[in-house]
C-alpha cells in the first residue's frame, strides 16, 4: 500500500506542476465553467499558483519517500533477528544445567 501510495502521489504531484498549469488551469476552468470552483479558479489563478507549487513540492518528496523507502514489515524484522526468515518464529535458547555433567541429577 505505501508503494501505491507513493506513486499516486508522485504522479498527482506531476500533474499539479505549476508548469502545468499553463494548460491545464483553463482546462479545469472550462469544465467547471458555471460553477462556484470555476469562478475561483478563474478570478484567483494566483492562489491557485502557489497552491499547486506547496502541493507539487510536498507530493513528489512525501511520494519519493513512501515509494522508495523500504517496507515497515521488512525494516522491523531485519532489525530484530538478521538470520531468521520472516514467519518463522526463533526457537527458544535453552539454559544450562546448573550441575556439572559427571553430577547426577537428584531423585524425585
Amino acid at each position: 500500500m505505501r508503494r501505491i501510495g507513493g506513486a499516486l502521489l508522485a504522479v498527482t504531484g506531476v500533474l499539479a506542476c505549476p508548469c502545468h498549469l499553463v494548460v491545464t488551469l483553463p482546462l479545469l476552468a472550462g469544465l467547471l465553467a458555471g460553477t462556484a470552483l470555476g469562478n475561483f479558479l478563474t478570478h484567483n489563478p494566483g492562489l491557485v499558483y502557489t497552491g499547486a507549487s506547496i502541493y507539487f513540492v510536498g507530493a513528489l518528496a512525501l511520494g519519493s519517500w513512501f515509494w522508495l523507502s523500504p517496507a515497515r514489515g521488512k525494516r522491523e524484522a531485519d532489525a530484530t533477528c538478521s538470520t531468521c526468515a520472516p514467519g518463522i518464529p526463533e526457537t527458544p535458547v535453552q539454559e544450562p544445567s546448573p550441575l556439572p555433567a559427571d553430577v547426577p541429577a537428584p531423585r524425585r
